[in-house]
């Protein structure tokens, strides 16, 4: 009996759609998620502002969409045109499932979904951000909103949530997210051959360098680590600090170029802008910072966990899922100055200390937080 062409034509991949603001955050992110769900036979298309890092994906054999995606706050000209957009773009691609990055993607991209009638968004919640630490009008206004808009899409059984700290857990939870669709995932895994960990030989000669890696925000407490810095300085300790991210001028919550060009002048820190270097500039540090206001889990911690690098950072939702206070770095508390200037002192000059709390922490990226583990728990909230 001879086949019929039903039974013998390919089987249709299902198809994965990644809505994200940047390319850049994708690579730095969502890359090695992206790898493993193609390996697993997903088609795999990304929408993102299409630049410099978009061309690698391509290279892949991902898609990539060009897709500008409204930042800055809520605006609901912006917001609206971007909501417009996802719709249409999901009626054209029809994806089986959509994984939405971080919180304007979600608050954007799943209504899109919701109007297009995507069978199923997982919609990863990297961190509540700034309007949720700020008590400024504005803020308080959009909080308001996305609070809204979260409590409405929990009515929606084909939305789920991954988040990335026990404390966004429990105010997603308070939504209305039911725990079958409601995931901790602790961060976005690391690449444990591509950060390794420093070695001991390195001290030396070389001046002991502090590193502070994120978008140049106040809320990632730049004003605070500029506060410790003037501290230390007047105590005599001149340590090299690098400020290695760029200013966000689409974010209300950015400092400005002028501020850190006078920062540098002063001696305080050295501004090294966006880099593509990041291992290599972990491997000639000697202790992480980072007193940010509120976090997801950060990727900057990760990264220098996995180098071995002792961290010193505020007693913050995120934060505190990978510092742990005395046995991978340094708690301080939020908007502590001379609390994070002693920290700071405290493991730039006990070489002992600060070597056991990276080698912990190295430790416990292996066992908890690589990329293998996180790829592969996320994959199985992807494939339901």
């Amino acid at each position: 009996m001879t086949r019929s062409s039903a039974d013998t034509a390919p089987k249709k991949r299902k198809k994965l759609l990644f809505v994200c603001s940047e390319d850049w955050y994708f690579v730095s992110h969502r890359l090695a998620l992206a790898r493993a769900a193609q390996v697993r036979g997903w088609e795999i298309v990304i929408a993102c502002r299409a630049n410099a890092a978009a061309e690698g994906l391509r290279e892949e054999g991902f898609r990539v969409i060009d897709l500008k995606i409204a930042r800055g706050g809520l605006s609901p000209v912006k917001s609206f045109a971007t909501v417009f957009s996802l719709w249409r773009l999901m009626r054209r691609e029809k994806p089986d499932v959509v994984v939405n990055v971080a919180i304007q993607c979600v608050i954007l991209s799943a209504l899109g979904g919701v109007l297009a009638g995507v069978p199923r968004s997982v919609n990863m919640v990297t961190g509540l951000g700034f309007v949720f630490v700020s008590n400024g009008r504005k803020a308080r206004i959009v909080r308001a909103i996305i609070s809204t808009v979260l409590r409405i899409y929990a009515l929606f059984p084909s939305i789920t949530v991954i988040v990335q700290n026990h404390d966004d857990y429990e105010v997603i939870r308070k939504f209305g997210f039911s725990k079958s669709r409601l995931s901790l995932i602790r961060g976005s895994g690391v690449d444990l051959q591509k950060y390794a960990p420093v070695s001991a030989a390195r001290d030396g000669d070389h001046p002991k360098t502090a590193i502070f890696v994120a978008r140049m925000l106040w809320s990632k407490g730049l004003g605070e680590l500029i506060a410790a810095t003037r501290l230390l300085q007047q105590k005599g300790h001149h340590y090299r600090i690098w400020l290695v991210g760029d200013v966000d001028l689409a974010n209300p919550d950015s400092a400005n170029a002028t501020d850190l060009e006078q920062w540098q002048k002063d001696g305080l820190v050295q501004w090294l802008g966006r880099r593509s270097d990041i291992p290599a500039l972990l491997t000639q540090s000697d202790l992480a910072i980072l007193p940010s206001w509120r976090e997801g889990l950060p990727k900057s911690l990760l990264e220098a966990a996995a180098c071995g690098l002792a961290m010193v950072a505020t007693d913050v939702p995120g934060c505190r899922e990978i510092v742990k206070h005395g046995q991978t770095g340094l708690l301080v508390p939020l908007g502590g100055e001379q609390a994070l200037a002693d920290a700071i002192e405290t493991l730039m000059e006990d070489d002992a200390l600060r070597r056991q709390l990276g080698h912990n922490a190295r430790k416990m990226v292996e066992e908890e937080l690589c990329d293998t583990v996180v790829v592969q728990k996320t994959l199985a909230v992807i494939e339901g």
